[in-house]
């Protein structure tokens, strides 16, 4: 919804916030790791996998907002008009013609969303200390931190289970990828 009233709807710094958007994500997150770790404490969410979730999904947010509008940009204003000369609402609009149009867009979103929070470490290594919160990417660190006793086996099976849900998602995703829809613009 972030994407669509970037792309349809004209506010008041509009284009300041879009220009902020791609500035802050120019910044990577080990360059917020003191003033995430303060906001996490004073949360009392240090040490939890909900705080880590939080912040990943307030540093994804932004960024895929931006990425959908332009899906969203890509559709003609045309398509909505003619929804709404039909007698929709502009959610039934947005809800029933505009969303299937940008499907690829959602699970491209989706796939990048999905793959940025799975192989998250950084966050995951600093502010989760106890061993009951450890996650697949700490654990295969911790496997791996003592080159003399690596337990090749272990490792491997930790890794298989590490890769499946990226392998499955995009098994369940890759139809919408390859979606191609036309619309039907004036050209002049």
């Amino acid at each position: 919804m972030a994407g669509y009233a970037l792309a349809r709807t004209e506010f008041p710094g509009r284009q300041a916030l879009m220009k902020t958007i791609l500035l802050l994500h120019a910044f990577p997150s080990v360059a917020l790791l003191i003033a995430v770790f303060y906001i996490l404490n004073f949360m009392g969410l240090f040490d939890s996998l909900w705080g880590v979730v939080l912040v990943k999904t307030a540093l994804q947010i932004p960024m895929t907002a931006w990425i959908i509008k332009g899906f969203f940009d890509d559709v003609p204003w045309d398509v909505e008009w003619a929804g709404l000369i039909d007698g929709c609402s502009r959610f039934k609009v947005w809800f029933s013609i505009v969303l299937p149009l940008i499907k690829p867009g959602i699970a491209a979103v989706s796939i990048f969303s999905f793959l940025s929070g799975w192989s998250e470490f950084l966050l995951l290594y600093t502010f989760i200390l106890s061993d009951e919160n450890v996650t697949l990417s700490s654990y295969l660190q911790k496997l791996i931190s003592d080159p003399n006793m690596v337990n090749y086996g272990m490792l491997s099976a930790v890794s298989l289970f590490y890769m499946f849900p990226v392998l499955l998602f995009f098994l369940f995703t890759q139809k919408s990828l390859m979606q191609m829809s036309a619309g039907g613009g004036k050209g002049i």
